[in-house]
């Protein structure tokens, strides 16, 4: 300890004064006290802790800045593992952080799964790519797979497939403004299934209205647009039945054009086979197929909101088939000198299998 030579009072307290001031022009020299120095290491002890976090997010910005999703598209596409009509399926994905989907233990976002589904059903090499090299924490094809078995299928008018022609009809007027819809009733087993999903029982009837009916189904009738402009088609409903009416059936088919109105999406024939449930649909809807042979046939009937004309078209080969096997069954009413039976089942084996004869 230094030793104060002896004087007066105000000597001393001159000689402190000045030893505190030598003490302070320093940064290296130590306080006088223990706590005055406790207090300086605790304040030095916070700012390191602060410049440590500033540098920290610092870092973290420039990782973010470096892999967001516009970056990884491009080098996808640099290395030809998707092609320019999917990298701009995926631009609006582009400001999506890649850096949240390494967060494990935290569910999906909606985008996130919008993405991941995307890209595994268009680029499955870009998908297993990103994962797989890229180590990004994509989810699993078995979890792509469970969302897709989640989602809406209902029967009944798919609302999904409905609002994806419109945002397609919003794109290209000319190629989805215009379709024709055809409809098909195909046989199914009776079979009763559990659907572990929805915690329900399938197989019995159901025309979309969500009632449980106790009769099991035995026929599936198909709702399908195909574009008048363009080469793509798209199923939109389907219903469980055991028996239509020609009167319910012809209830579905307004439906569906009505709905399909809706999205501004014009539906300019009606495609069916020549079934009797069918004809007599036609016939409610306002067609003449059942007239008079010398009298022409009124092959349309008014649109449900705009009146417009809408065609009906038989089926072309199932009409072929029916006239195979009216030929068939009434070949004997036929002449023999005016048939010669090599040459007609020559051209019912053309009927049947729908090529030129």
């Amino acid at each position: 300890m230094d030793l104060i030579p002896d004087g007066s009072a105000e000597e001393r307290s001159r000689l402190k004064e000045q030893r505190k001031q030598q003490a302070t022009e320093h940064s290296y020299a130590l306080p006088g006290s223990p706590e005055a120095l406790k207090a300086k290491l605790e304040a030095a002890s916070v700012r390191v802790r602060k410049l440590e976090r500033e540098k920290s997010n610092a870092l973290r910005r420039e990782k973010r800045a470096k892999n967001n999703m516009q970056v990884l598209l491009e080098e996808l596409k640099e290395k030809n593992l998707i092609n320019e009509e999917l990298k701009d399926k995926l631009e609006c994905y582009s400001d999506l952080p890649v850096h949240l989907l390494s967060k494990q233990g935290v569910e999906y976002t909606k985008a996130q799964r919008d993405f991941a589904l995307t890209l595994h059903l268009h680029g499955p090499q870009a998908y297993h790519y990103l994962r797989d090299t890229l180590h990004i924490h994509l989810p699993h094809p078995s979890s792509l797979q469970r969302w897709l078995s989640s989602l809406d299928a209902r029967p009944g008018l798919n609302k999904m497939m409905l609002d994806m022609l419109e945002r397609r009809r919003q794109e290209d007027e000319d190629k989805y403004g215009c379709v024709t819809l055809m409809l098909d009733a195909m046989s199914i087993k009776k079979h009763v299934q559990h659907d572990p999903q929805t915690q329900t029982m399938l197989g019995y009837v159901d025309m979309g209205d969500r009632l449980n009916e106790t009769d099991l189904a035995t026929e599936a009738l198909v709702f399908m647009v195909v574009g008048l402009q363009g080469y793509w088609k798209a199923p939109i409903a389907y219903y469980l039945t055991k028996s239509l009416t020609p009167e319910t059936q012809k209830v579905l088919v307004v439906h569906a054009i009505e709905e399909l109105h809706h999205r501004q999406i014009r539906v300019g024939c009606v495609t069916m086979d020549g079934h009797a449930s069918n004809v007599s649909m036609c016939t409610q809807l306002g067609c003449t197929l059942k007239a008079d042979p010398c009298e022409p046939l009124k092959t349309h009937f008014p649109h449900p909101v705009t009146h417009d004309k809408v065609f009906v078209m038989m089926d072309a080969c199932h009409m072929l088939k029916l006239t195979r096997n009216m030929l068939e069954v009434h070949a004997h009413y036929f002449p023999s000198a005016l048939l010669d039976r090599s040459a007609f089942y020559t051209f019912c084996l053309c009927l049947y299998n729908c090529v030129d004869y």
